[in-house]
C-alpha cells in the first residue's frame, strides 16, 4: 500500500490545529508529496498552484467552507478525488456533497483504518486514470507521426481521435482535444468544401465513411486555391455494444 501512496499527492485541509499535525505527520509518511492548508480558501489556492491528485478536507473551517472549496474546485477539474471529513449527519450536508460530487467522507473523529482504505480506493482510481491519459498521449503521438490522415469515429458522428494532419488538410480552426471533437464534425459539415467523387450519393461524407463501413473511395477537397483528391479507407469495427471506423486518407493529388 506504501508504493502505492507514494505514487501521488494529498492537498489536506483542516483548520483544527490540533488535529491537523497529527494527522498531517501520518500523512507525510504515507504519500509522495503533501500540501497542508488551515481554512477552504488557503486549499482552493493550493490546489490551483500544485494540482493535487487527491483532496481531504474538513467540512466547517473559516473563510471558505469545506464544500464551497469542493465546488469551486469542481469548477476547474471535475475528476480530482475530494474525501470530506464531517463530525455532521445533517440530510443537506449529504445532498450537497452528492451535487458536488465529493468521491468519499469519513465521520470523525477519525478512524485511520477507514481512512487509509478510502485513501488507497481514490489512489486506484487516480494511476488508473493517469495511466490512461499516457496511453492516450502515446497513441495521439504514433498517430501523429503517420504520413496519413488518419481518426476514428464513432457511431454518434462524433471524432474519438485524429491526427494533426488532418487539420492541417481541412483547414480546421477547431484544436484537437477530448472536449472538441465532436465540434471537428459540426465544423467539417459547415465548410461543406469535401465531395463524394464518382458517385452520386448526396450525403454529408462522414456520414457516408460510417455508412460505407469497410469500402474504399475517393473525395475532393476544395481548400481554395488548392485542390486535392483523397483515398479513402475505412476499417469498421463492433466493440462492447459500440460502432467505431477507423479510417485513412491518402493523398492522391
Amino acid at each position: 500500500m506504501n508504493e502505492l501512496f507514494k505514487q501521488v499527492t494529498l492537498l489536506y485541509v483542516e483548520d483544527d490545529d490540533t488535529i491537523r499535525p497529527i494527522l498531517e505527520r501520518t500523512l507525510k509518511r504515507k504519500m509522495k508529496d503533501i500540501f497542508v492548508a488551515c481554512d477552504g480558501a488557503q486549499g482552493y489556492d493550493m490546489f490551483k498552484e500544485h494540482s493535487p491528485d487527491i483532496i481531504l478536507t474538513d467540512i466547517k473551517m473559516p473563510k471558505m467552507d469545506g464544500l464551497e472549496m469542493s465546488e469551486k474546485i469542481r469548477e476547474i477539474d471535475s475528476k480530482v478525488p475530494i474525501i470530506v471529513l464531517s463530525a455532521h449527519s445533517e440530510k443537506d450536508f449529504f445532498i450537497e456533497a452528492i451535487e458536488i460530487g465529493i468521491s468519499g467522507y469519513l465521520v470523525k473523529p477519525i478512524d485511520k483504518e477507514k481512512l487509509f482504505s478510502e485513501l488507497e480506493r481514490n489512489t486506484k482510481v487516480v494511476l488508473f486514470e493517469k495511466n490512461k491519459k499516457a496511453q492516450e498521449e502515446l497513441l495521439q503521438n504514433l498517430i501523429d507521426m503517420q504520413p496519413s490522415i488518419v481518426f476514428l469515429e464513432n457511431k454518434d458522428k462524433n471524432m474519438l481521435f485524429a491526427n494533426k494532419l488532418f487539420l492541417d488538410s481541412f483547414n480546421l480552426k477547431t484544436q484537437l482535444n477530448e472536449t472538441n471533437y465532436s465540434r471537428i464534425y459540426n465544423e467539417l459539415k459547415e465548410k461543406n468544401n469535401v465531395k463524394l467523387k464518382n458517385t452520386n450519393d448526396d450525403n454529408f461524407w462522414l456520414d457516408y465513411i460510417f455508412e460505407s463501413k469497410n469500402e474504399s473511395f475517393e473525395i475532393e477537397v476544395l481548400n481554395e486555391p488548392d485542390y486535392k483528391t483523397f483515398l479513402v479507407k475505412t476499417k469498421h469495427i463492433e466493440k462492447n455494444n459500440d460502432d467505431f471506423s477507423i479510417i485513412t486518407l491518402v493523398e492522391l493529388t
